[in-house]
């Protein structure tokens, strides 16, 4: 009707004020993810931490899968890492993310950005996500 595009009436409102806020979690996810990536359980569970971190309150249901995942990745002693060529491992059947032994550089991150690692045996599991044979 006013042969505008969607983006342009996006843009106006965004400057007006009138679209939500979105959260940035970058803190937590600063990976280019690919799309295939994007709903594994550790970039999930990493969008609820940041989430729950910029002062969103999570819905209950969520708020109890994060802390049980936090207190995984504790006893487990891993951080997330994430490869866009990795494939298919306990952390995400599609492949991508996955969980790797903490180092000592890894002080108290949840993530490693850099892993380094070009083998399989820092590839581990948490306590309870069910081992492939």
């Amino acid at each position: 009707m006013y042969d505008v595009t969607p983006g342009a009436v996006y843009w106006q409102l965004r400057d007006a004020g009138g679209t939500k806020k979105r959260n940035d979690h970058r803190r937590y996810l600063p990976w280019r993810v690919k799309a295939e990536h994007t709903h594994a359980r550790p970039a999930t569970m990493l969008r609820f931490l940041s989430r729950r971190e910029q002062g969103e309150t999570l819905p209950e249901a969520k708020d109890r899968m994060l802390t049980k995942w936090l207190a995984e990745v504790k006893e487990a002693d891993v951080v997330v890492c994430y490869r866009r060529e990795q494939g298919p491992n306990p952390a995400s059947p599609n492949g991508g993310f996955y969980y790797s032994k903490r180092r000592p550089s890894d002080g108290d991150n949840l993530i490693r950005v850099d892993d380094g690692e070009a083998d399989d045996t820092s590839k581990v599991p948490l306590p309870s996500t069910p081992r492939t044979v």
